[in-house]
């Protein structure tokens, strides 16, 4: 790997470092004076940030916990924005979700979600589905992502730990599920090192002793004055590296900080003993579809290979001192790819084979075969290298859930935190279906298998069986094709 933006110490690089999303300034024309400008600014009403700080006044005095959180950042944004509308308001509402009732994760172990900031994401990754799926309603980066109401998050700790009154979350809460950190956007973008709003989160869980898992693509939470709240009995913390190829990831994840920054992060954070993970996902497809696995695999001239996801990433994840690797094969929509193919020059579709694998008129997967395959190479090279493996089967169909189980080294927890983590007990796959109804807005209404809903981890299935009765296919040399460089 190589990365001319080395990150030398994990202090702020300053305003040059194009991680860090700083407070817009204000507009000024030629057709408007500056005194003027200045005089129009003091006048600017900001009625969200004052009801927020009316709100907060009151929770200081209701709540034991001690708040010091900065909330004139609410103003500075309405200020800033006066004149220029954010597409639905300078705060994100509705934070905390429950999302297993949808067909895509209903074994999920950790679908209780919450992102500290919405509407966008400076990652800015070309496959994130939350991106497809805003861009369609204007509110991707429409212009910034935005914080949320953090008063949001200290009210529903306060009524459920502090409180006899009524809350829809109690029942999660008080069960200690823990928190999935980060999804529709990543809560630890660099621009949090100006608003603070994931730093005074993790205060609130720190305090009311709640565990979390924080999934993100970002070296911030590797800043002394994060890992300073990051405790071992509570916190695990998923890096995503899809790739080390930093030339490419420039292309593919434009606003994330290198791989090379994000392993010295895992780094840190493993020295410092907290327990870490690194996700290869989405991988992405090496070479075309049924090249390892189909025997009558053919192909008209050089075999392609996209440099991207490789299997060597386990030898440089391993150098770092991390104990786990998550693997998930991406399943990417046509927006996706075409979004990828013009930021590369590089058609990822001829990888897949839509006449064999068609499981959507949206998305492109590879076959369960393949798939297999790679997940097995993963573990191979885990295995040699001393790292604890598992799958993550999110968008690839719930059978992948029950068919890789003897991919997991810990037979309780897809993700391996459970037993890692001392606080870790619960999870969201023991909540009933009739419950997860009650939250979330996308959902299934029955469960895709009734029987198997909360069938425990860890029993070999039938499906497991005949898995492992196939013979593993030969591997073939990775060197034999054509490479594709950027």
């Amino acid at each position: 790997m190589s990365d001319h933006n080395d990150l030398v110490s994990y202090e702020l690089k300053g305003p040059s470092d194009s991680n860090v999303v700083s407070f817009p300034t204000p507009e000024v024309t030629t057709s408007t004076p500056i005194k003027e400008k200045k005089k129009s600014k003091e006048l600017v009403p900001t009625p969200t940030y004052d009801k927020i700080s009316i709100n907060a006044k009151k929770l200081d005095k209701l709540s034991k916990y001690p708040c010091d959180f900065d909330y004139t950042i609410y103003k500075q944004l309405e200020e800033r924005y006066a004149h220029k509308n954010i597409r639905g308001g300078i705060v994100k509402n509705n934070a905390m979700k429950l999302v297993n009732s949808h067909s895509s994760c209903q074994q999920c172990f950790y679908a209780l979600e919450i992102d500290t900031y919405g509407r966008g994401c400076s990652h800015n990754c070309l496959y994130c589905y939350a991106k497809a799926q805003l861009t369609v309603y204007g509110y991707w980066n429409n212009p910034i992502p935005v914080p949320i109401d953090i008063n949001e998050i200290r009210t529903m700790f306060y009524t459920v730990f502090e409180t006899d009154k009524k809350s829809k979350w109690r029942k999660l809460l008080e069960q200690r599920i823990p928190l999935r950190v980060g999804c529709m956007s990543d809560s630890f973008m660099w621009m949090d090192h100006k608003y603070k709003v994931s730093q005074e989160f993790l205060k609130i869980l720190n305090y009311y002793d709640y565990p979390y898992t924080i999934l993100t693509r970002s070296d911030l939470i590797a800043r002394d004055d994060y890992v300073a709240l990051l405790r071992k009995d509570l916190c695990s913390v998923q890096f995503s590296v899809a790739s080390t190829n930093d030339k490419l990831n420039k292309l593919i994840e434009p606003g994330t900080p290198s791989a090379k920054r994000r392993l010295k992060a895992v780094g840190k954070l493993a020295k410092e003993g907290l327990w870490t993970t690194v996700r290869i996902n989405p991988i992405f497809p090496i070479h075309p579809d049924g090249y390892f696995t189909d025997p009558d695999f053919k192909w008209d001239g050089d075999v392609p290979k996209f440099n991207y996801t490789t299997f060597d990433m386990v030898d440089e994840i391993a150098a770092t001192g991390t104990p786990s690797i998550i693997t998930g094969f991406g399943r990417f929509s046509g927006y996706a790819l075409n979004n990828i193919e013009k930021a590369t020059g590089i058609d990822l579709k001829p990888y897949f084979d839509r006449e064999k694998v068609c499981k959507s008129s949206r998305d492109w997967h590879f076959s369960e075969k393949e798939i297999r395959y790679y997940y097995e190479e993963f573990k191979r090279r885990c295995d040699k290298a001393g790292v604890e493996k598992t799958v993550c089967y999110i968008g690839n169909g719930e059978s992948q859930f029950w068919d890789h189980q003897d991919l997991w080294s810990n037979k309780k927890d897809c993700c391996n935190i459970k037993d890692r983590v001392s606080s870790f007990k619960a999870d969201t796959r023991q909540v009933l279906f009739e419950d997860r109804l009650k939250f979330a807005s996308q959902k299934c209404s029955t469960p895709i298998d009734v029987k198997n809903l909360h069938t425990p981890v860890g029993e070999v299935s039938e499906s497991e069986k005949f898995l492992k009765s196939i013979k593993r296919p030969k591997s073939k040399e990775l060197d034999n094709s054509t490479e594709v460089y950027i």
